[in-house]
């Protein structure tokens, strides 16, 4: 199965303590790879976990934002290399990258490279990412097809379908994430900020998810 993460309110954790802005998005990372990442990757039942890390609008906040934004996934890329390859998680990039800086690139590149054959865990990171955009774009790739059906649309998807997607940060909405894959999920909307989310945040998720009768339409 295919856990999904808006990653929300790491802006207002920081203005809450008082911190830059930055600050509060470092914490939310740490929240992702000390809290959520080690509870998912323990369960058998779940293979991924999707991070929605930057949005397609997100390019509109402002510039000196997103530079310190970008900036700071460089930094943190330097770090969590070497823990992909410690804890054997296969690492993919989800979203456009020609407007990616291309000193991002290159470690998103170099991740993917050093970690491709890892195979019970995958993290996608979907930095630039839409999901109306990535529709599009599939729909592109897959203009030559003759009769496609659902399933064969996903493989021109670049994340696979989700059955959990959690929102932190108080808000109930997507915002524009995996809006195919979202069609059978399960939704979690908690109010904790990202910073904020422990390990007991997702077991609670995962049990509550389980005892949920998922019909699909049957």
């Amino acid at each position: 199965m295919n856990f999904g993460l808006i990653a929300d309110g790491n802006r207002r954790w920081a203005k809450s303590h008082n911190l830059p802005i930055k600050e509060g998005h470092f914490n939310g990372f740490l929240a992702i790879r000390n809290e959520i990442i080690p509870v998912l990757q323990a369960d058998p039942d779940f293979k991924s976990l999707t991070i929605y890390g930057f949005s397609t609008e997100n390019w509109k906040r402002n510039p000196l934002e997103v530079k310190n934004l970008m900036d700071l996934f460089c930094e943190i890329f330097d770090g969590w290399i070497n823990d992909l390859k410690a804890k054997k998680i296969k690492f993919i990039h989800a979203g456009r990258k020609e407007r990616l800086p291309k000193k991002l690139l290159e470690k998103i590149q170099n991740a993917e490279k050093i970690s491709e054959k890892f195979t019970d865990f995958t993290i996608y990171l979907c930095l630039d990412y839409g999901g109306q955009d990535e529709i599009l774009r599939a729909i592109k790739k897959a203009k030559n097809t003759n009769t496609l059906k659902p399933k064969q649309f996903e493989t021109f998807l670049e994340v696979p379908p989700l059955d959990i997607v959690l929102r932190s940060g108080g808000e109930n909405r997507i915002s524009n994430f995996c809006i195919w894959q979202c069609a059978y999920a399960e939704f979690f909307f908690l109010k904790k900020q990202l910073p904020d989310i422990k390990k007991e945040d997702i077991h609670s998720c995962l049990e509550k998810f389980r005892n949920r009768d998922r019909r699909k339409g049957h």
